[in-house]
This record gives structure tokens, C-alpha cells and sequence, in this order.
């Protein structure tokens, strides 16, 4: 691992690690509450450092063969892991492992229950995600650009309405700081970053006098 990864990885562990004891060490009147909120303040963080170096690849970079292409990597997976700690914490303070008590509380929140299923998309892609990249890091960085396109896409969506639209007070300010920051970078990104990976085609021999032109095609990332 080198070492900007190790280096997120041991902040990262030192935070949870902070985080999961805060409660008990400042003795909270809502412990469940305080565990929910700064688990996911914690995948926000690492969710935004993650899509910023996403950001600044070149093309070469998204099969991880850079020190930039693992630490994009190493953030992104360290913020689904404290994603689906923050799962397991309001799943287990909120709605005592009951689905149907998670549906109402989505319901009450945001009139329509169902609308959890569309949270349930969100951890499915990303965690599909997460294994793409790690078992096959070649093909991660081949895929269509519109895949990366259509899943960041969604996933900035489902941040900024769970964020945004849905809460209050540091987290809301949180996700509107992010969403716009993200938004900025894509607009100013250098020519070249975070693009899709080229392959080159050989050209085709010609009887002619000038040679075929060579072709690229958008494969990835």
C-alpha cells in the first residue's frame, strides 16, 4: 500500500475509532443519535476526498497503477465502510432492525416509504462498485464512460437529497459545501483528468498515398 492510502487508512481508523467512543466518553443524553450522525459526517468526509482525487486522475491512474489511483481507491472504499456503519447504527438506534419501522420513518420523512428502495440502490451500486474496482482494477478503468457518468450521477443525487433536502444544521451545510465543490472541480477539472481511459486502434493499411488516420475510441473510466 503506498503511502498516502496508509495514510488515509490510519486517519480513517483513528476517526472511527473516535467517533464509535465519543458517546460514551462525553456521556451523551442520545448516544444512538450521535453515532448515527457522525458515522455518515464521517463517509461524507471520505466520500468528498474520494470524488476530488477522482477528479484529478488521468487516465492511466483509474487501474490504480499511480499513488493518486490507490488513494482515490483506498477513500472511496474507506467511505462505503463507514457508510455501512452508519447503516448498521441507524438501523439499529432508529428502527430496532425492523424494515417496515425504516419505511415509515423514509414515509414521515419524506412522504413516500417506498423511497427507501431507492436508498437500498444507492448501497447496492456503490458496493458494486467498490468490488469492481478492487477485483478488477483493468476493467474498472475500461468500462464505458457513461457508466461512471450515470453512477456518480446518482450517488451525488442520493447525497445531496439525503443531505441537503432532508436534514439540518451541520450536515445539510455539509452536503451543499460538497455537492458544489464537486460540481466546481468537474467544470474547472484540468483537460485530461477524470476523463475516460483511450485505447488505441492500429490503423488500416492503405494503397493510397496518405495513411489511414489512427482511430480512438472512449472505453472507460
Amino acid at each position: 500500500m503506498r503511502t498516502g492510502s496508509g495514510v488515509a487508512l490510519v486517519v480513517w481508523g483513528v476517526l472511527l475509532v473516535a467517533v464509535l467512543a465519543a458517546p460514551a466518553l462525553r456521556g451523551s443524553s442520545d448516544p444512538g443519535d450521535d453515532l448515527t450522525r457522525n458515522t455518515v459526517r464521517l463517509a461524507l468526509a471520505f466520500y468528498g476526498i474520494a470524488a476530488v482525487v477522482m477528479l484529478r486522475l488521468r487516465r492511466g491512474e483509474w487501474a490504480t497503477t499511480s499513488a493518486r489511483g490507490q488513494l482515490a481507491r483506498c477513500c472511496w472504499t474507506l467511505a462505503w465502510v463507514a457508510y455501512l456503519v452508519h447503516l448498521a447504527m441507524a438501523f439499529h438506534h432508529y428502527h430496532g432492525w425492523s424494515h417496515a419501522r425504516a419505511v415509515e420513518h423514509v414515509r414521515a420523512v419524506s412522504g413516500v416509504g417506498e423511497g427507501i428502495y431507492a436508498s437500498h440502490l444507492f448501497t447496492l451500486l456503490w458496493t458494486l462498485d467498490v468490488a469492481w474496482w478492487w477485483r478488477n482494477p483493468a476493467s474498472y478503468a475500461a468500462r464505458p464512460g457513461w457508466v461512471d457518468r450515470g453512477l456518480h450521477g446518482f450517488l451525488l443525487f442520493m447525497v445531496f437529497n439525503a443531505t441537503v433536502v432532508y436534514e439540518t444544521g451541520f450536515i445539510r451545510w455539509a452536503g451543499l459545501f460538497l455537492t458544489e465543490a464537486l460540481a466546481r472541480l468537474w467544470v474547472l477539472r484540468p483537460a485530461g483528468a477524470g476523463a475516460p481511459a483511450c485505447r488505441r486502434l492500429p490503423s488500416v493499411p492503405t494503397t493510397g498515398e496518405h495513411p489511414t488516420p489512427t482511430e480512438w475510441t472512449t472505453t472507460g473510466g
